[in-house]
């Protein structure tokens, strides 16, 4: 059995790699600058100075509120008319 689609196929991505240009490598000094460090992100968060507070808390109830009425509006509409929903009917016993 010859294997020659097999290694074909499996250089083909490194021949199309090879098509793409180098990537741009900082120079200077931010070429030996240091990695940066990693730091858990319960040290991030004490570094931001927030304080929970009420601000929105009243606007986006009433927003809830709102779209919960507009659901129980929308519940129970027909979306298509009468005509509209019996030709669907129909479409769908003579397949």
């Amino acid at each position: 059995m010859p294997m020659r689609p097999l290694v074909l196929a499996a250089l083909l991505p490194f021949s199309v790699a090879a098509c793409a240009s180098a990537p741009d490598f900082p120079a200077g000094d931010a070429a030996n600058a240091p990695f940066p460090q990693i730091v858990p992100v319960s040290e991030i968060q004490a570094q931001v100075a927030t304080m929970p507070g009420e601000d929105g808390i009243d606007a986006l109830a009433a927003r809830a509120a709102d779209l919960r009425a507009r659901a129980d509006k929308l519940r129970g509409t027909p979306v298509v008319d009468d005509e509209t929903e019996g030709q669907m009917q129909d479409a769908l016993t003579s397949s």
